[in-house]
C-alpha cells in the first residue's frame, strides 16, 4: 500500500515537472515572438522603397477656396473639387475666378510634397505605370507652385510642358505657362533646390538656386528661344553658399561620324556644344525647317551674349552626319581695326592680297602734289625788237 502511494506520488511530481517545463518553454516562446516579429517588421520596412514614404498612391485636394474643378481621366465633364477628397492620378485640376473673387487650391502628393496655385490655372497629373514610384504633372496654363523635399532623389518628380520638360526636381520652384497667339511661353524658376531643363536640341543639366529661364516656342515648334533672366545661381552645398554657377547649356550640333581605319568601322554619335553659359540676358535661338529633299529636319542654332552679340552658330540636318557645319565662332572686327586693315589690303580678282603696299598710293605719298599756280597778271604788250641783222627773217 505504501509502495503504491509512493509510485503515485512520483508520477504526480513528474507530471508537474513536465507541465512546468512546458509552461516555461511556452513563456519563452511568447516572449521571443514579439521580438522576432519586430525584427521581421524592421527588415520588411527596410526593404520598402523610399518613394512609398514620399508619395501617396492617390493625391489629395487638401485645401479648396473658390471655384475649383476636377476632371478624371477618360471623362469629359468637369465637376467641383471637394476638399479632403483623394483623386486618382491622371485627374486634371483647374481654377476659375468669378467677379475677381480670390481662388486657391492646394494638392498633396504626400506629407511633404505640395502643389498649389492662387491664380487662374490648369494642371494635369499624369498617370503612371503600376509599381512606378515617380510623379509628374503637365502644365496647361497659369502659375503653379511646387514644394518638394530638398533631399528628394533624382527621377522622382518632373514637370512637362508642350515643348520642354523639367526633371529631377527638389526644393521649391514655380512655373508660369501662357498660351500666346503664335505658340506658348513658359517661365521656369528654381527658388531652392535644383532641377534639370530639357527641350528639343538643348539641355541644361542643372538649374541652381534663384535661377530663372524664359522659353518661347511657336505652335509648329519650328522656332524656339531660351533666355536667361536671373541667375546668380549661387549653389547651396550643405547650406554653405558656394561659388557662382550659371547655367551650363548643352546645344546639339548634329551627328558626327568617326572611322576606325584599323578596323574600318564607322561610328556615329551626337555632338554637343558645352561651352555656352546661359547667364542673365543671354539667349539661344533655334530655327527648324523640314527639308524639301528627304524627310530630315534642318536645324540652325545661334547663341547671343548679354548685349546681343552673336557668339556661336551652326547648322545641321537631323540624323545626317555628312550634313553638318560644325561650330562657327563669330568675332566682330572693331571699326578702327577694319579701317587700318583696309590700308594694307588690295583687291585683285576675287581675293584680298594682304601686306602688299599700294605702289600708286606710295607714289602719291612720296611725290607731293603740285602747288596751285597763282593767277598771272595781264601780260604787257612787248615792242618788237629792232632789227640788228641777227634775225633769221
Amino acid at each position: 500500500m505504501i509502495r503504491k502511494k509512493s509510485v503515485r506520488t512520483a508520477l504526480a511530481v513528474s507530471a508537474v515537472a513536465v507541465l512546468g517545463i512546458a509552461a516555461s518553454v511556452r513563456a519563452q516562446d511568447e516572449e521571443a515572438a514579439p521580438a522576432a516579429e519586430q525584427e521581421s517588421n524592421v527588415a520588411v520596412e527596410a526593404l520598402k522603397p523610399v518613394t512609398e514614404k514620399v508619395f501617396t498612391s492617390l493625391f489629395k485636394c487638401s485645401f479648396v477656396d473658390g471655384v475649383v474643378e476636377v476632371r478624371k481621366l477618360g471623362e469629359k465633364e468637369w465637376v467641383p473639387a471637394k476638399e479632403g477628397r483623394y483623386y486618382p492620378l491622371g485627374t486634371s485640376i483647374r481654377t476659375k475666378s468669378e467677379l475677381d473673387v480670390p481662388v486657391k487650391v492646394e494638392i498633396s502628393f504626400g506629407p511633404n510634397c505640395v502643389l498649389w496655385t492662387t491664380n487662374v490655372a490648369e494642371v494635369a497629373t499624369l498617370p503612371i505605370e503600376l509599381g512606378d514610384g515617380s510623379r509628374a504633372i503637365e502644365l496647361k496654363g497659369g502659375r503653379i507652385n511646387i514644394k518638394l523635399p530638398r533631399t528628394l532623389k533624382d527621377g522622382l518628380f518632373s514637370v512637362v510642358g508642350q515643348y520642354f520638360s523639367c526633371s529631377n526636381l527638389c526644393g521649391e520652384s514655380w512655373f508660369d505657362y501662357t498660351q500666346t497667339g503664335d505658340g506658348v511661353e513658359a517661365v521656369v524658376h528654381c527658388k531652392t533646390g535644383s532641377m534639370a531643363l530639357e527641350g528639343q536640341y538643348y539641355r541644361i543639366p542643372r538649374m541652381g538656386v534663384a535661377s530663372q529661364v524664359r522659353i518661347r516656342s511657336t505652335t509648329d515648334n519650328l522656332f524656339s528661344s531660351v533666355r536667361g533672366e536671373s541667375g546668380d545661381n549661387k549653389v547651396l552645398l550643405s547650406w554653405i553658399r558656394g561659388e557662382n554657377g550659371d547655367n551650363k547649356m548643352l546645344l546639339k550640333q548634329g551627328r558626327v561620324a568617326e572611322k576606325d581605319y584599323a578596323t574600318g568601322e564607322v561610328k556615329e554619335e551626337d555632338k554637343w556644344l558645352e561651352s555656352f553659359t546661359l547667364s542673365p540676358k543671354c539667349a539661344v535661338k533655334i530655327f527648324r525647317l523640314r527639308s524639301r529633299v528627304g524627310a530630315n529636319m534642318v536645324v540652325s542654332t545661334m547663341t547671343f551674349d548679354a548685349v546681343g552679340v552673336i557668339q556661336n552658330r551652326f547648322a545641321f540636318a537631323e540624323g545626317r552626319s555628312n550634313v553638318n557645319s560644325g561650330e562657327l565662332t563669330v568675332k566682330p572686327i572693331p571699326v578702327d581695326d577694319a579701317k587700318a586693315d583696309g590700308k594694307n589690303k588690295k583687291k585683285t580678282g576675287g581675293g584680298d592680297v594682304a601686306e602688299k603696299p599700294d605702289k600708286k598710293a606710295d607714289a602719291e605719298e612720296e611725290t607731293p602734289a603740285p602747288a596751285e599756280e597763282p593767277a598771272l597778271a595781264p601780260a604787257k604788250e612787248e615792242k618788237p625788237a629792232a632789227d640788228n641783222g641777227d634775225s633769221d627773217i
